[in-house]
């Protein structure tokens, strides 16, 4: 009933990029030339059983649902050809579906299936569905399903000492898919990038930021300026010393990416501090791991009530381990001190364990060998994940210059799609 696998060949595991995505390299393109001609001869074996097709590659026994399968069917009645979307639910696969044949053909294996969708979805008794065989490489495994996402993917901790300034040109950014691609690595390992020669516009800042994706608009407008204004709604906005913290940690998505360009400073003071929060968790993990543990199981109130906005979230100082995020996202840091409301349901035993565990914390974020500081100049420009690094401003005096920075958000989806774009055209460097 079940033919043997014969034919040994298949198609590109990447997708065609469109004449407005990014072309390939020489050298990607002859490793997926080299990854084409050896794929199909990896299968060595193939054998169903009561609930699944068990596939042998050369180094990886997979293991695929007949459920999963057929809610995953690839063919143009399944699978919408340009939207690439699904045109039947999950809820639609009887739970018994079985095949009735299985072989190989070409490139793709096929299999048909014993019975329709549930529901009445217009789907032959006979369905057949088509595989390429990329596609059931790609998901031979939880592993090579993380690395077709990126997702085994790990961040780079520094503390002062240990971040490199590297300059990114403007125009490097602006018109190279290898600036693109370097900043976007940068972001994701370091959390802290800077880029040289931004044009001294007001636009120059969003212009950046979408450059990666679209702005994320909050109450404060597309952008913002911060400079010392008089009756401030917003400490940023004084000339006084802002301690680390990240932005907008009251909303239900804080943004995931920040960035301010420095359009004026002839103050005296006002360098920008930053701190890798991650560092710091894992000091606190290794040195005080009942700390750790209390600050990731006690939600923190944020708020922001001023200027006619009630703004409230809760949430733990360290986030770890969400399993919806995908690995090489699944942490983050929720540290705003100067927005932070009151904690009105610990007691007072509750209360104490978390100020112990709060303030070792915060010993680690203040200790100057975590402290990178740097003035930026006008036509100097800094991203920065809000989620992991913690910014701040050193103290100015107001009426020794003028200081004005022009900032706006993305969210952290925007990183995450182009991080995998690029990466998945270029490859991804740990080094940058």
């Amino acid at each position: 009933m079940f033919a043997a696998i014969k034919s040994r060949s298949f198609r590109s595991a990447l997708n065609p990029l469109s004449k407005n995505s990014l072309s390939f390299t020489a050298a990607s393109a002859t490793a997926a030339a080299r990854f084409q001609s050896t794929l199909a001869k990896q299968i060595h074996d193939t054998s169903l059983t009561e609930d699944a097709l068990h596939v042998k590659w050369a180094n990886q026994a997979s293991t695929y649902s007949f459920l999963w399968l057929r809610d995953n069917c690839q063919c143009p009645q399944c699978l919408h050809p340009s939207s690439r979307q699904k045109l039947h639910s999950s809820a639609d696969i009887p739970l018994d579906i079985k095949p009735i044949d299985f072989k190989i053909l070409g490139e793709e294996a096929e299999i048909t299936w014993d019975q329709p969708l549930r529901h009445g979805k217009n789907d032959a008794n006979s369905h057949v569905s088509r595989f390429p065989l990329e596609f059931l490489k790609r998901y031979e495994s939880s592993k090579s399903s993380e690395e077709f996402r990126f997702n085994h993917l790990v961040p780079q901790t520094w503390k002062a000492d240990e971040y490199k300034l590297d300059w990114i040109s403007y125009d490097d950014y602006m018109n190279t898919d290898e600036g693109l691609h370097t900043v976007v690595q940068r972001l994701y390992n370091k959390g802290l990038v800077f880029l040289k020669d931004v044009p001294l516009k007001d636009e120059a800042c969003t212009q950046v930021a979408e450059r990666i994706g679209p702005i994320q608009e909050t109450f404060y407008g597309r952008d913002f300026d911060v400079k010392n204004v008089a009756k401030s709604i917003n400490i940023a906005y004084t000339s006084l010393y802002l301690g680390f913290h990240m932005d907008l940690m009251y909303m239900d998505s804080p943004p995931g990416i920040q960035l301010l360009h420095s359009l004026q400073n002839t103050v005296t003071g006002g360098a920008s501090i930053f701190v890798d929060s991650f560092r710091a968790v894992e000091l606190l993990k290794e040195k005080h791991p009942q700390d750790y543990e209390i600050l990731r199981k006690t939600p923190v109130t944020f708020h922001y009530l001023n200027n006619g906005h009630h703004m409230y979230y809760k949430r733990p100082t360290i986030v770890t381990g969400e399993p919806q995020s995908g690995p090489a996202w699944d942490s983050h840091v929720n540290y705003a001190p100067q927005f932070q409301g009151p904690m009105d349901d610990l007691t007072p035993a509750e209360s104490k364990q978390f100020y112990g565990a709060f303030q070792k914390f915060a010993d680690f974020i203040e200790d100057d060998s975590l402290r990178y500081q740097l003035t930026l100049q006008p036509g100097q420009l800094v991203m920065f994940a809000n989620r992991r690094v913690l910014h701040g401003r050193t103290s100015f005096d107001p009426t020794s210059g003028d200081r004005h920075l022009k900032g706006t958000y993305l969210n952290l989806d925007s990183l995450k799609d182009k991080l995998r774009v690029l990466s998945q055209a270029y490859g991804y460097d740990a080094s940058v």
